[in-house]
């Protein structure tokens, strides 16, 4: 959880589970842990003020909170300064009043932030449990400032959907006592159903930042699991039955855009330089019963939103993108399958990747075509949700249609025409859960679908519908300390044959592969099924956790339509184990050691994968964080690195990576990292890098980072020839080289935050990879790392000519056959993408946007590697402006 309550490891590559950075007093354990507290709620007819002075008649009358016990740095000893928090209800709202007591208050520290930012800060935290489910909560913090942060679990997990942004009212007063806190909270921003509404779960916390000191009012040891389930009560809330039981909340919004490129050709039709557009749509959320909303969103625009980073992607494999858009971000939980009891259920396949929804378009204009026009992503005509809870069950129900695109080119000599690129898409998603037994035994049910209307030719490679379903369940036995999960799914797509062949021979899977028996290739195939299923089991709590994990994805499954799979045709085995020390002792304030073994197989029983991992991360007293990991991984042979071709044999390698981070609580904080890796045949990996957070004032955070990254390896993939006479006999050559990338980046951000509701924010990305090949080869047997290297083994030759840039190969030298022709490989990219938004909430839930969004990239031929020079010509490279001014409108009808 990135909360500004408990100050998280700066760690590159941490893996401890949640609570394995605190400490436990001695003598305090899971059998000494008292019973949940509960507090009786005022029910109050008078008018609250929300002024942060709690001098109403309210808070007077209302009965104190004031047991509160430390989690940090003494978990289980009691808090060094007194917290009173008083609680109170009426028709409309639920109203929270805390007095955070400071015997130095002087010392309170405060930093303003834009909203959910971790402003690193003294705070105070209102989870809610409305549904009083054990399960989920409604988070509400603030700091000094009145700086905001909130958030909703699920799934009993403290990691929360921050996107999630109630209208509520808070406001905070600094005196010489400590400081106060005053919350507003309408139930209509609340969910809760009529059997929850008399008793509700609940935590308060508060963390002071100058001592690291973090306490709750319902505590349990961090040796223990779960979040919700071990709330307190807030009880005698009354009848909320028909408390604003009809909710209706409408967000309207108009943006006005302007682009600006550079270097544009002045006889592209399409395109001068300079468009500007004007767009409206909008957000609605109805209340159908306070425990089920459902919000929907027409024509919805994301120019706010970060870019995303940029990289280059050499593997077979997708890289796979972070959601960034609120529509899809809010209430993702819901829709994520395998969402067992704190945390995700160990190898559920992601059955919805809502990246998919409004993606780049699949298609594209013809090849010869001199100007083109298309659509960056695929309009998402309109999209709804519904969410919430039937009965015992949480439901979840997606539901968006994306328009048919077509991209406008001119061919030489020949009138504009146009080309479909996207057909009229309709996604699905269907999520239903159950929990039992106070959310420690839970059933999971998922389902999704795709239907594409292709209606014109040119887009028969993409699949008609694509459907998947899947059950996932978890349970906790007596006691909390053990667990057992797991999940199965299935899926089928359906297609013309040039769509199914396609996902036969596809990276996922690779049917075609000649030197196996155990898949077939069908050519005629109009369908295409498979199944998931994996299970989990261990001790989950306590100093010593170990489990063992186990997975199996058929080779035809396929989810990718909604989805999101890198590769299918797997059978995964493992073990692990770590020990968390979780008092101070020596140096360390807490630690954790682990070491996890595991081999993957593909479904024939060959070995794709196997290895040992072992690490150490540590906190010291001071604050400062280690990290110490090492992989050793065993020789394996992988079915993807000859594109569809046979196995490869993959070296054994070592793998090491250290992170030393300072105090993330003071004004400067940093950590540097570094990996290094090695194999038996000379492939190495060498990663530095250094990340810096300052904050020069109460108002301004800056974070900037940068790594350089420099890999070697000499089973890169270049081309594949059809060819009888192939040594390795299976009648295609596979023409592989050296691989050498060289790579540098840098990300920028800072935030100024002029108030809680006033912020600029800035992101900047400079790029800079090169890929170099050498030494082309042909690959010479199946299940073996051996290779013919053209110009120098045998007779074999290599040319170049310059001016085209391609390369001739004859294998054997006769000049006669196996000339094969390619493309030099070789490129250096670089690029800058920006962005800067000015956000105003100019009253509640009304924002103006005021976005600067900048990119500029560059793909060169020549490899050489410079980073200085590159940096230079960045500066003079093309470049893409876009300006753009989103104003919204909340009102509540």
């Amino acid at each position: 959880m990135r909360t500004i309550l408990l100050p998280a490891l700066v760690l590159a590559a941490a893996t401890a589970p949640a609570h394995a950075q605190t400490s436990e007093a001695p003598g305090r354990s899971a059998a000494t842990v008292p019973p949940s507290p509960s507090l009786s709620v005022l029910r109050t007819t008078e008018r609250v003020a929300i002024d942060g002075r709690l001098d109403e008649r309210t808070w007077q009358q209302a009965t104190p909170v004031t047991s509160f016990t430390q989690v940090e740095p003494r978990d289980g000893a009691a808090p060094s300064q007194a917290t009173e928090v008083r609680v109170a209800i009426d028709d409309d709202a639920l109203y929270i009043g805390v007095r955070m007591h400071d015997t130095d208050p002087a010392g309170i520290v405060a930093h303003m932030g834009r909203r959910d930012a971790n402003t690193n800060s003294d705070a105070f935290t209102a989870s809610i449990d409305s549904y009083h489910d054990h399960r989920t909560a409604f988070r509400f913090a603030v700091n000094p400032l009145g700086v905001k942060w909130d958030a909703v679990t699920s799934n009993d997990a403290d990691e929360g959907d921050e996107s999630w942004d109630p209208v509520w009212d808070v406001v905070t007063r600094v005196d010489s006592a400590g400081w106060t806190a005053e919350m507003r909270i309408p139930l209509s921003q609340l969910r809760f159903s009529a059997d929850s509404s008399a008793t509700w779960g609940a935590n308060f916390e508060r963390y002071i930042q100058r001592t690291g000191e973090a306490v709750r009012w319902a505590w349990v040891p961090n040796s223990e699991s779960g979040f919700a389930s071990r709330f307190g009560h807030l009880a005698a809330l009354g009848d909320l039955a028909s408390s604003r039981a009809k909710r209706l909340e409408i967000m309207p919004y108009q943006l006005t855009q302007g682009d600006f490129e550079t270097g544009t050709d002045e006889a592209d039709p399409f395109f001068s330089g300079r468009s500007g557009r004007v767009q409206v749509g909008g957000d609605f959320k109805y209340g159908i019963s306070n425990a089920l909303t459902l919000n929907g969103t027409i024509n919805p625009d994301f120019g706010q939103v970060e870019a995303d980073a940029a990289e280059v992607n050499v593997t077979v494999f997708e890289t796979f993108l972070q959601e960034r858009r609120p529509f899809f971000v809010e209430g993702a939980s819901l829709f994520r399958f395998g969402a067992g009891n704190s945390g995700n259920i160990f190898g559920a396949p992601q059955l919805f990747y809502s990246r998919r929804i409004g993606r780049t378009p699949s298609g594209a204009a013809p090849r010869d075509a001199e100007f083109v026009d298309a659509p960056e992503a695929t309009r998402i005509l309109g999209a709804a949700k519904l969410s919430g809870r039937v009965g015992g069950w949480s439901v979840g129900v997606l539901d968006a249609v994306t328009a048919r695109e077509e991209a406008r080119f001119v061919r030489p000599s020949q009138p504009e025409a146009s080309a479909a690129v996207e057909p009229l898409t309709n996604y699905g998603v269907l999520s239903l859960r159950r929990d039992f037994r106070g959310g420690r035994t839970g059933l999971g049910l998922m389902g999704t679908s795709v239907v594409r209307d292709i209606d014109t030719t040119g887009l028969q490679f993409l699949r008609t519908n694509a459907q998947a379903a899947g059950l996932d369940f978890y349970h906790r036995f007596t006691g909390n300390q053990y667990a057992l999960s797991g999940t199965i799914a299935g899926s089928r797509i359906a297609g013309d044959t040039d769509a199914i062949g396609r996902a036969q021979q596809s990276s996922a899977r690779y049917f075609q592969r000649p030197d196996q028996d155990y898949m077939a290739f069908d050519p005629s195939a109009r369908s295409l099924s498979g199944y998931s299923v994996s299970a989990s089991g261990g001790k989950v709590a306590g100093r010593w956790l170990i489990g063992s994990d186990f997975q199996a994805t058929s080779p035809g499954f396929e989810i990718n339509d909604i989805g999101y799979l890198q590769a299918a045709d797997r059978i995964f085995s493992g073990v692990r184990a770590s020990h968390r020390w979780l008092q101070p002792a020596g140096p360390f304030r807490s630690a954790m050691a682990y070491v996890n073994g595991s081999r993957t197989w593909s479904y024939d029983g060959t070995r794709v994968g196997s290895g040992v991992f072992t690490g150490f991360h540590g906190q010291f007293r001071n604050y400062w964080n280690v990290s110490l990991d090492a992989v050793r991984n065993q020789s394996f042979f992988s079915d993807r690195a000859t594109r569809g071709g046979p196995l490869l044999l993959i070296p054994p390698q070592w793998t090491t990576a250290a992170a030393f981070g300072t105090d993330t609580r003071r004004r400067t904080s940093g950590m540097i990292f570094g990996t290094l890796a090695r194999n038996e045949s000379g492939g190495y990996l060498n990663n530095g890098g250094v990340r810096l957070t300052m904050r020069p004032s109460t108002a301004i955070t800056v974070n900037a980072s940068a790594s350089y990254t420099e890999q070697h390896s000499e089973g890169g993939y270049v081309r594949a020839f059809a060819d009888t006479t192939a040594v390795n006999t299976f009648g295609t050559r596979y023409v592989m080289a050296d691989q050498d990338q060289t790579t540098f980046e840098t990300t920028l951000r800072a935030d100024l935050a002029m108030t809680p509701r006033l912020s600029l924010q800035l992101y900047a990305q400079p790029f800079v990879s090169a890929l170099d090949y050498e030494s082309f080869k042909s690959f010479q047997r199946a299940g073996a790392l051996e290779f013919l290297e053209y110009g120098r083994d045998g007779t074999s030759t290599l040319a170049y000519d310059a001016p085209t840039r391609s390369y001739t190969v004859d294998a054997d030298g006769d000049g006669v056959s196996e000339a094969m022709t390619f493309l030099n490989p070789d490129f250096r990219q670089r690029s800058l993408r920006a962005n800067l938004v000015l956000r105003w909430e100019y009253r509640a839930g009304s924002t103006i946007y005021l976005a600067w969004a900048h990119g500029r990239a560059t793909r060169a031929l020549d490899p050489s590697f410079n980073v200085g020079e590159d940096f230079r010509e960045l500066l003079r490279d093309d470049q893409q402006n876009r300006l753009m001014l989103k104003v919204s409108y909340w009102f509540n009808p």
